[in-house]
């Protein structure tokens, strides 16, 4: 009888980042259950950075005021 191997699971966590009380759910992270844990999540915690130096350097308005239920 042929061996099959294991199936890898995928879990999915919730990434939410937190300044200073303001909570924003900013995406997941997906783990496949059968490769190591920690090269995957720095992979994703890299993309994370990424996306956060595009928004800081993209052109805004910076005296644009924010009302605290995020409308400007």
């Amino acid at each position: 009888m042929a061996s099959t191997p294991p199936l890898s699971a995928v879990v999915r966590l919730p990434v939410r980042l937190d300044v200073a009380g303001h909570v924003a759910e900013v995406g997941t992270i997906d783990l496949d259950t059968g490769k190591p844990t920690w090269p995957q999540i720095a992979d994703a915690l890299r993309d994370l950075a990424d996306a956060l130096v595009a928004v800081a350097d993209s052109p805004t308005d910076d005296d644009e005021e924010v009302n605290p239920d995020g409308t400007a």
